[in-house]
């Protein structure tokens, strides 16, 4: 349960802090796995679990505007978290409403640029051009 007084901030709000270039600090706090799947572009990640001991390092600036992104599983844990980042001398930390889940229904869509590689036939490869490769060539290797 969150402490009395915890803030928070809408999706709505955040996606007008970034439109409006407005200087703010998105911790993502969630799980690795979670983070990889997808994420805020440009959110600084810091695990739960190493909130306390690597914060300080990652974002010395204490007086800045910090929106935190928790997991669904997480919510329970706002309080502490809360609790936490104030004992660490944050007193500007706001959690997103909504979670990152919220976030992928309102914000357009965000893709890392080395993700953003264009298929041949997206760089205007056609027909005879790709003829030539065998899909069924290649080492058998997995992909990952």
């Amino acid at each position: 349960m969150a402490k009395q007084g915890t803030s928070y901030i809408t999706c709505e709000h955040l996606l007008k802090l970034r439109e409006d270039d407005l200087e703010h600090i998105v911790v993502d706090i969630r799980d690795n796995a979670d983070f990889d799947t997808g994420h805020i572009a440009g959110s600084l990640h810091v695990p739960h679990r190493e909130l306390t001991v690597n914060i300080a390092n990652l974002l010395p600036v204490k007086d800045k505007k910090v929106v935190v992104v928790v997991g669904p599983t997480q919510e329970g844990e706002i309080g502490a978290v809360s609790e936490a980042l104030d004992g660490l001398g944050y007193k500007n930390v706001e959690f997103l409403s909504g979670g990152f889940d919220r976030w992928c229904e309102i914000a357009p869509m965000e893709i890392e640029p080395e993700l953003a590689e264009k298929t041949p036939e997206e760089m205007g490869f056609v027909g005879e051009e790709l003829s030539h490769i065998d899909p069924e060539e290649g080492d058998n290797e997995p992909l990952l």
